[in-house]
């Protein structure tokens, strides 16, 4: 047999709880982010018996009471800042009470924190050129502009002086230059950059950059027994050899030893007759590079001691001042302007694409100016300075720094991997063994 109970008993339980009374709930949560921190904003509805409002975080492990105050018999606002918050998205819950024991159903609502990781992803300014004037005691920076939209209030730099005192500088939007006086070499400053949204309550902050300016170095060079001349062109062959193009055209090749001594190992006579080429240098892949007396360009091997030409015409109008070999292009330079473009030259004598693009300018001040390892360009400007930009493969140029002081007592230098050779103009050869474009001030004279 079955049975059913009658609607009386279902109705009954019921009954026997005694009516539920809820207040009323959090309505309308607004979240203003902020640096470890938030501002909740929210509205309470005008029921009278609301005491206080509790907030819930981390899975209610974390709680907050705000005491409420009517002001109003309607609708009112309240508010509160949540502090010692993690970076990241934070969700809370929002629950009226009072003191009888009566409370409302949760509101709940995402809030976003500000913390490091947020700041270094806005649009930070960069250091983007340095200049370590040694004999002044002066570090100049260039830094990167801001833009429409950034939230960028200022930029920050701390460092010690040569006195060992502490030293701050804020940089305003519209400044894109600074010098730290009283630098010393080898000294540290630390940048950063400090935003305000209109989104949020706080300052944000991004990580601290270290910069470390260069140490000085006295260093006059190894000298070596090879003589050079001045009528030779010299350059390098895969790190590990030195090219001499002489005045009679003979191409003289020399092995770079320990300590930076250099010992013939072959010479091809009239190989390169001057009275046709005007450059010639290596490229990459066992080719070379000739420009004509005729500003031709064109690409070589050197097989069985003969000059075997493998594209005789690759190209014309190349009447540039001079050339820098680099790793899959070479750069040309412009007399009067200065003016740096790329080419691209394929191991099959044809070009690649973009060719003879402008990269830089103003590059006519320097001399010499060669490749550093195939990775920086080095130039010595009038006042002896010796001066780095980086490179990229592609043949983009860095900003420049100064790393050295009277290099124009040399007349020619030769990259040899991570070798320097640097000759005087009576000829007398220099060795600069590990040389370090980034950690060094070089002074030579």
């Amino acid at each position: 047999l079955s049975a059913c109970d009658k609607m009386n008993d279902i109705q009954r339980k019921y009954v026997e709880k005694g009516e539920q009374v809820y207040l009323g709930k959090v309505d309308s949560i607004v979240s203003f982010p902020g640096f470890g921190r938030a501002k909740l904003v929210w509205y309470i509805s005008s029921d009278p018996k609301i005491d206080k409002t509790v907030i819930y975080w981390n899975l209610r492990q974390d709680s907050i009471v705000k005491e409420f105050n009517r002001t109003t018999a309607g609708v009112q606002k309240d508010s509160l800042i949540v502090e010692n918050l993690p970076e990241g998205t934070t969700l809370f819950e929002f629950r009226n009470v009072n003191t009888e024991g009566e409370a409302s159903l949760y509101s709940s609502a995402t809030v976003a924190i500000w913390g490091t990781e947020f700041a270094d992803g806005l649009h930070a300014r960069e250091v983007t050129g340095f200049d370590f004037d040694y004999s002044q005691s002066l570090y100049s920076l260039n830094l990167s502009p801001t833009s429409e939209g950034d939230s960028v209030v200022y930029s920050e730099i701390n460092y010690k002086n040569a006195h060992g005192e502490e030293k701050t500088i804020k940089i305003i939007r519209d400044t894109n230059y600074v010098e730290l006086e009283d630098f010393p070499d080898g000294g540290e400053f630390r940048f950063r950059t400090v935003f305000f949204s209109p989104i949020g309550i706080d300052t944000v902050y991004n990580d601290y950059k270290i910069f470390k300016a260069p140490v000085a170095v006295t260093e006059r060079g190894t000298k070596i027994t090879l003589t050079g001349d001045m009528g030779s062109k010299y350059f390098d062959r895969n790190g590990d050899s030195l090219y001499e193009w002489n005045a009679a055209g003979d191409i003289i090749v020399y092995a770079l030893n320990a300590g930076g001594e250099l010992t013939q190992t072959e010479i091809y006579p009239g190989l390169v007759p001057r009275t046709t080429y005007r450059d010639f240098f290596f490229y990459d892949d066992d080719k070379f590079i000739g420009i004509s007396k005729g500003d031709k360009v064109s690409m070589h091997q050197i097989e069985d001691g003969n000059l075997v030409v493998m594209n005789a015409s690759m190209g014309s109008g190349f009447n540039f001042a001079g050339f820098v070999p680099a790793r899959g292009y070479f750069f040309s330079v412009a007399a009067t302007s200065g003016e740096m473009k790329t080419w691209f030259a394929r191991d099959d004598a044809t070009w690649g694409s973009p060719n003879g693009v402008k990269v830089a300018s103003g590059f006519d001040i320097y001399q010499p100016l060669i490749m550093f390892n195939r990775q920086s360009l080095l130039g010595v400007d009038a006042d002896g300075y010796l001066w780095s930009f980086p490179t990229s493969v592609s043949g983009v140029i860095g900003s420049k720094s100064r790393i050295g002081s009277g290099w124009n007592r040399f007349k020619k230098i030769i990259s040899l991997g991570t070798t320097l050779l640097c000759m005087e103009d009576n000829g007398d050869f220099y060795v600069f063994e590990n040389f370090n474009v980034t950690d060094k001030y070089w002074v030579v004279n």
